[in-house]
């Protein structure tokens, strides 16, 4: 009996002992295959034409397929070239041009659609992706390239990338844009595609100039187009500002400076197609302070009007913007200066005198104008 108690106690910690064992080599089930760190596609592919560029932008990926963090390391393929007819990848791929991407990021922002615009000068909406027609509706084939994928999580950063390309080569052409990313391992999970008509580059304004006249500065320049945008600054400011757009003269009249500054121009060709406008590239840059050397307007309605003891004078108001004031002449001879409004009361005459009246206006670079006509009036 007792040796039967002592097997079974043996038996017991067999049991117990295998079982520690068994949880003790934490067996976590069937082995996992190694990550393909295959990148997602990039976001937000656009192209755009810019002066004598084309602009191509784009989101980077921020995981792989399998949701492992990328970081910055993926290397991103960027293709343009002639859309083929039927559409083919590997025919695109073979006669498209390799666009070096480089190194430097552009702006980290959170996921979300990248506005068109063309970056340097100016705030022109400009044929952004958001004016072409999708890849599936211009290319005609029984196997059509896949779209754009969807987008990044709003709660992730991504990386914003821009490349630019010389238009002229593809003048004239429907071009495909395409972009392929790279893993660490070279395994990609396909390309991304936008398309673009590019039309002839529209030439730069040339010869840009600037000369004062009464109130403005005048701009002219010439150039072979039909219609121009017009954008100042000063020298210290950051951003340009657009102050005339749609200008069918190769000439404008900036009356909306000041006096004693200096101002930067620079003029753009513009031609609307579609619904959007296409722009050439900027002018070059013409700086211009101007010199306010025009007087104001002569005065006019003189009138002149004898009583007891005073001469009461009358006029017509001088509107010019700059106008300081007005000067009063009796018998040629300044009797009164810097006056405001127009009316003067001469207390400086006697009984039986004849006088001869002539007024001036004056602006705030002390340019004065001529004299108006005499108005007399004789004492009694």
């Amino acid at each position: 009996m007792r040796d039967g108690l002592y097997r079974n106690r043996g038996l017991a910690g067999l049991v117990v002992t295998t079982a520690l064992t068994l949880f003790g080599c934490g067996y976590a089930g069937e082995p996992k295959p190694p990550a393909l760190l295959r990148p997602m596609k990039v976001t937000e592919l656009s192209g755009a034409e810019r002066g004598s560029k084309i602009v191509v932008s784009f989101v980077m990926p921020w995981e792989t397929t399998e949701g492992i963090p990328l970081g910055e390391s993926a290397d991103v393929e960027v293709r343009i070239g002639a859309a083929p007819a039927p559409w083919n990848e590997d025919t695109w791929r073979g006669k498209s041009d390799r666009v070096p991407v480089p190194e430097v990021r552009a702006a980290r922002v959170a996921s979300g659609a990248i506005a068109a615009s063309g970056g340097g000068r100016g705030a022109s909406g400009g044929r952004g992706a958001s004016g072409q027609r999708s890849l599936f509706g211009r290319l005609k084939s029984a196997a059509k390239p896949p779209g754009i994928v969807k987008p990044v999580a709003p709660s992730k950063v991504s990386l914003i990338r821009t490349v630019t390309v010389d238009a002229a080569k593809y003048s004239g052409q429907t071009v495909v844009i395409g972009t392929l990313v790279h893993g660490p391992r070279g395994r990609d999970d396909g390309w991304s595609f936008t398309q673009l008509e590019v039309l002839p580059v529209l030439p730069a304004p040339r010869d840009l100039r600037a000369t004062d006249v009464p109130n403005a500065v005048r701009l002219q320049w010439t150039a072979d187009a039909a219609m121009f945008r017009v954008f100042r600054k000063q020298p210290d400011d950051k951003d340009w500002v657009q102050i005339a757009d749609g200008v069918t003269a190769k000439t404008y009249d900036d009356n909306s400076m000041s006096y004693g500054k200096t101002w930067q121009y620079y003029v753009e060709s513009i031609r609307k197609v579609g619904t959007g406008t296409m722009e050439s590239d900027a002018s070059a840059t013409f700086t211009f302070a101007p010199v306010d050397k025009f007087p104001p307007a002569v005065p006019t309605g003189l009138t002149a009007i004898g009583g007891t003891k005073t001469v009461e004078l009358y006029w017509e108001p001088v509107t010019d913007a700059d106008l300081a004031g007005y000067r009063v002449y009796r018998n040629g001879v300044k009797v009164a200066d810097a006056l405001t409004g127009a009316v003067y009361s001469d207390k400086d005459v006697t009984v039986g005198s004849k006088y001869s009246y002539q007024v001036s206006a004056v602006d705030l670079a002390g340019n004065e104008s001529a004299k108006s006509g005499p108005a007399e009036v004789t004492m009694e």
